[in-house]
């Protein structure tokens, strides 16, 4: 008798109606609030790392609510499925909200026509390239943008935005559509055959588990996290209030002041509490892996100084190591998936009828799954196209993100790491060192502009985000299909209220006055990348192809040393992880959570490592429910406050 799979059991009983009116509704409030702390007052980023605050905040509060609700009014109460459908749905709000990407859109569609002078020649240079319907040009609806006191809400400023914020709507859900019929496809080779410990996942699918409340161990790492920031909040608006210092910022600059050292540049320690406790339920050989290819990138700015080698523009290079880390492991993820990639395809061309195909249990047949790529796909061309770039160009583009972005799924879910800025390593970047700025086209090169959002940091990348939904699914259990549905339901829903929720608040507020990255996006994108492409001819640039090429043998080779001896101690995605300047940010703290389980493994073994991992995942919510109420605070009243995270 063939037992049904774990995907499919107890799933009939799931309604979707409930989670999805709540989805919807806290999807509302979310953006806004989003918007407000993360664009506006700059007091939290809620949807800016590997697990989004906003999300876990909510599924807090959800499961109070709905403990008290199974006392009162059992018949209104939601069960775990339904819970989890909820706290996905708000997963994709925080993909398309926040730091990334949503103000980096904002930012680069209202910079070049508004920021154009005599000067700096954009007129000359750019403005034919951007067709009208890309972008707004009208510089009088953009003053309110930029200065505030207004609001969005007139004619001229409607007519202006509506359609690009249609346009790029479209485009953001297409894009992220083909991202999910990805992982609809590998979700088998990665959940079921290789068995990746998506550590990201487990923190709501451990808070929706029975008597979850109830554990002591959860309440002590929540009260002792809590307090600390509680009085790092009260010292930062008080200063004789004692604090816990978490953060030195100026670290590096204090401790290596002489040459060779003095060329390692901005090291801080940034001991934030919630990344030490994630890190504890990573892998060690990949934690350790992280920090110690992160100090590696220093060490070669030190071998730099020490020969010589800084007068290389650029050296070391590493955005262009990034890639070739990047596209190597992306490439060995497919060749590994070979097998599972041959049983795809051919299970595609048999009839949909056959109930025990294996891709019956996935989000989409393989079929559909196929033809969403290649008809998202086409309809990304046909778009572009018409705005004049090259269908080469374009499809390069398209395959280098697509391979980058199944490498750091495949890591997120591998490695777990709490944050992942593969930061200036990008697409464009590598188009441009092969072929040259001249062969690229001026054309290309403006219209990688507006793709710049979706490839710049890949902090909130959400090919990740959505295989973690497909892994609660099958722990909650609810069929994958409803989870895809959930996912697809939130993001029509989480594009366009977010677009609103950020013109809404900046036209009040003015992008100038809030002294976001709304500006400084699109400085970097026209005038420190754009510009000097169109104004200075390159060639293929063989020095940075070169590291390119060191950083994919290098990645091959701790591949190979790994598979050959099991105790080898490093793994390519660290290398991949720590060779962006983003690391920066989160290295010391993954580094402590690296020692704090090596020390408990070594001398208490699995039964004290697995007793201990309620503590930790009681900092985590401390820590993203301090960090909420003292954003909060700071909304309320106005003020500058204490941020838990960045």
């Amino acid at each position: 008798m063939k037992m049904p799979s774990a995907s499919s059991i107890g799933t009939e009983s799931t309604s979707l109606l409930p989670p999805l009116t709540i989805g919807v509704a806290l999807i509302l409030l979310n953006a806004y609030w989003i918007a407000f702390v993360s664009g506006i007052h700059h007091s939290l980023n809620p949807a800016y790392a590997s697990l989004f605050i906003a999300p876990i905040v909510n599924l807090f509060f959800l499961l109070l609510i709905n403990t008290l609700l199974k006392r009162i009014r059992p018949q209104f109460a939601l069960n775990r499925a339904q819970l989890l459908l909820v706290y996905q749905m708000l997963v994709m709000l925080c993909v398309v909200s926040g730091h990334n990407p949503m103000d980096f859109i904002l930012g680069i569609l209202a910079h070049p026509f508004w920021f154009a002078t005599f000067e700096n020649e954009y007129a000359t240079l750019f403005h034919r390239y951007i067709p009208p319907w890309f972008t707004v040009q009208d510089k009088g609806a953009l003053t309110g943008f930029f200065e505030g006191n207004s609001t969005l809400y007139t004619p001229r400023h409607l007519f202006a935005w509506i359609g690009p914020v249609l346009l790029w709507s479209f485009v953001t859900f297409i894009l992220f559509f083909i991202l999910l019929c990805f992982n609809s496809i590998q979700r088998l080779q990665w959940s079921e055959r290789e068995r990746l410990s998506y550590p990201i996942a487990q923190l709501p699918i451990e808070m929706t588990t029975p008597r979850f409340f109830s554990r002591r161990l959860l309440w002590l790492g929540f009260s002792i996290c809590a307090v600390i920031e509680l009085l790092n909040g009260l010292h930062f608006l008080y200063p004789f209030v004692p604090g816990v210092p978490l953060k030195i910022p100026d670290f590096g600059t204090k401790i290596f002041t002489t040459k060779p050292w003095n060329a390692i540049g901005w090291l801080p320690l940034f001991f934030y509490p919630w990344v030490i406790a994630l890190t504890f339920f990573v892998p060690l050989e990949l934690s350790f892996s992280v920090w110690f290819f992160f100090l590696f990138t220093k060490f070669q700015l030190i071998v730099g100084s020490i020969g010589g080698w800084k007068s290389l523009q650029g050296f070391p290079y590493y955005n262009q190591q990034g890639i070739g880390a990047w596209l190597t492991l992306g490439i060995l993820i497919l060749w590994t998936s070979r097998k599972h990639l041959k049983a795809v395809f051919t299970t595609a061309l048999k009839p949909l009828g056959n109930s025990a195909a294996p891709s019956s249990n996935e989000p989409f047949h393989y079929r559909t799954a196929l033809l969403g790529i290649l008809v998202g796909t086409t309809i990304l061309v046909i778009i572009f196209q018409q705005a004049g770039m090259s269908v080469g160009i374009l499809l390069a583009f398209l395959c280098l993100y697509f391979l980058m972005s199944i490498a750091i799924t495949y890591a997120r879910a591998a490695v777990g790491v709490p944050y992942h800025e593969v930061i200036w390593t990008h697409p464009p970047l590598m188009i441009v060192s092969v072929l040259g700025t001249r062969r690229t086209g001026a054309a290309n090169l403006t219209l990688f502009s507006f793709l710049y959002p979706y490839v710049r940091d890949n902090v909130s990348h959400p090919m990740p985000s959505q295989l973690e939904g497909f892994k609660i699914a099958e722990r909650a259990p609810v069929s994958q299909k409803k989870m895809a549905i959930a996912m697809i339901v939130a993001l029509l829903v989480a594009i366009p209220v977010s677009f609103w929720a950020y013109l809404h608040l900046i036209y009040q507020h003015g992008a100038v006055r809030t002294e976001g990255y709304i500006i400084g996006i699109g400085l970097e994108t026209f005038e420190r990348m754009l510009l000097p492409w169109l104004q200075q001819s390159h060639a293929t640039d063989s020095t940075g192809l070169s590291f390119t090429a060191f950083a994919s043998l290098f990645t091959l080779g701790l591949m190979f040393l790994r598979r050959q001896f099991i105790w080898f101690p490093f793994h390519p995605t660290g290398y991949a992880l720590g060779l962006s300047a983003g690391m920066v940010w989160v290295w010391s703290a993954i580094c402590v959570g690296w020692i704090i389980k090596a020390v408990l493994l070594k001398f208490g073994g699995l039964r004290i490592y697995r007793k201990a991992a309620p503590f930790f995942v009681g900092v985590v919510l401390g820590d993203f429910l301090m960090g909420t109420f003292w954003s909060l605070v700071g909304a309320v009243f106005g003020i500058p406050v204490y941020r838990v995270w960045y």
